[in-house]
């Protein structure tokens, strides 16, 4: 059942019973108060018409010589307000002008100090029936005068009939504002429960309008509140997902380059006669890959995942760092056949080595990727800033596309990109690395005729030898 039916069948029952409650309590409260008035009433009058035969049997002693007759009953009943009836000592009746069917029986409550009323109905009608004991002149009577006090039944009929059309209308106006109640204190709860239908579909962003400062605006501020702290943990659940994937195709990215070049310096001392110095320098950009690759992993879940920005950034001879990443990238030029030069003066910049070989190798690649035939990579000064440039001779980048090619998984060519199975992380995460070094890519191309990708690092002996 909904919530607003069971507000409404509640609030309609509660009413209903005090409209009862409330209309029972009046006309009883009503009804006894007019039989109360009716029987002070009759006991007074009884006081009067007994005073009255007390009277009259004290004035007319000469009379009753020969005892009470039906006659002097009837005389002295005239004098009497009410319907009447006389009784003797024995109880019998002497004379009497109420209805055959009035039951006397109250006569045998009667003592000499009591009075006692009774109602009783006969066809249709209500008397109130008071009764005593009086003697005088040696007479013993038994008086009995009754109130026709069916009036006052009807009247509370009436006020019963007049109760029914009140509460009935009433209930209804109370029904119809009821319902209207209802179904507007509960739509803030059944907006509320559409937004948790549609924040359990995936719009975290839905939320409840907050309107006054009642306990559903409370509930509304509140469940506002749990959805902003169930759209941040989302946020980040799907930060840390995001996250996780990009190390897993960051890793995977920067395990090509390393591997290709592992595997044709391997392939070279397995099918090529080399000299004793050449299969020690092979075998030594092996074990050196091997050893950046697994330094790496570390440092990319560090990057990627944990969003680390504290790497350490030692001093190192530029030229020598470039030419021993350059030489490990032998293979693949060959395979490529790409021309490297390399013009970088001797200079010593702030670096982290495997995040450092990680950007450059990744620029080489992306250039490669382009089409190009020839690298150039050369150094200049500018105060206490070296600036490492590289340029090559590929497909370039059109100048609109140059504001996004940092972005992660955006590739300038993506049918290119399929075909080379790039996924569009390389740049974006030369990007972070370079700002680890506090820098930035400063790419510039026309769009046909190659790529130029400037880079800044600094310097404390720009200029020096090593």
């Amino acid at each position: 059942m909904k919530l607003y039916a069971k507000f409404f069948l509640c609030a309609t029952l509660v009413i209903s019973i005090a409209l009862l409650l409330s209309g029972y309590r009046l006309i009883t409260f009503s009804h006894e108060t007019a039989i109360n008035r009716e029987t002070e009433r009759a006991l007074n009058q009884y006081q009067y018409d007994k005073f009255t035969v007390q009277a009259h049997l004290i004035s007319n002693v000469d009379d009753l010589s020969d005892g009470l007759t039906s006659n002097t009953l009837s005389r002295l009943s005239s004098d009497l307000s009410g319907m009447t009836a006389f009784f003797a000592e024995d109880k019998s009746l002497l004379y009497s002008d109420l209805p055959s069917q009035i039951n006397f029986s109250m006569l045998d409550e009667i003592s000499d100090d009591t009075i006692v009323n009774q109602f009783q109905t006969v066809d249709d009608k209500s008397y109130l029936m008071v009764c005593g004991k009086l003697t005088q002149n040696n007479v013993t009577l038994y008086l009995l005068i009754a109130a026709d006090v069916s009036g006052v039944i009807d009247q509370k009929e009436q006020m019963i009939q007049s109760f029914i059309r009140v509460y009935s209308t009433t209930l209804g106006i109370s029904m119809i504002i009821i319902l209207v109640l209802s179904a507007l204190i509960t739509r803030p709860i059944k907006k509320m429960n559409g937004v948790a239908a549609e924040i359990s579909q995936g719009r975290y962003n839905k939320r409840l309008p907050v309107a006054g400062s009642d306990e559903i605006g409370e509930l509304s501020e509140s469940f506002n509140l749990m959805a902003d702290a169930i759209e941040d943990k989302i946020n980040v659940l799907s930060e840390n997902a995001r996250q996780k994937e990009d190390f897993v195709a960051g890793f995977a990215h920067e395990l090509k380059t390393p591997l290709t070049s592992v595997i044709g310096y391997a392939d070279m001392l397995y099918q090529k006669e080399l000299s004793k110095e050449q299969v020690k320098d092979a075998a030594g950009y092996i074990v050196s890959e091997g050893m950046r690759l697994a330094a790496l992993s570390l440092k990319l879940m560090d990057l990627i995942v944990l969003n680390r920005q504290d790497f350490v950034l030692e001093e190192m001879p530029v030229d020598e760092l470039l030419q021993n990443i350059t030489g490990g990238m032998k293979p693949v030029l060959e395979d490529k056949k790409v021309s490297l030069h390399l013009k970088i003066p001797p200079a010593y910049i702030n670096v982290e080595y495997d995040l450092f070989k990680t950007l450059i190798l990744n620029l080489m690649d992306n250039s490669m990727k382009a089409g190009c035939n020839e690298i150039c990579i050369t150094g200049e000064f500018d105060g206490s800033r070296y600036y490492i440039i590289l340029s090559d001779n590929g497909h370039g980048i059109p100048a609109a596309e140059l504001s996004r090619i940092t972005e992660a998984f955006y590739t300038v060519d993506k049918s290119r990109s399929r075909k080379q199975h790039g996924a569009g992380l390389g740049l974006a995460l030369a990007a972070r690395i370079a700002e680890i070094h506090g820098s930035s890519l400063a790419f510039s191309s026309d769009g046909g005729t190659g790529t130029v990708v400037k880079i800044g690092f600094v310097c404390e002996r720009c200029g020096e030898d090593e």
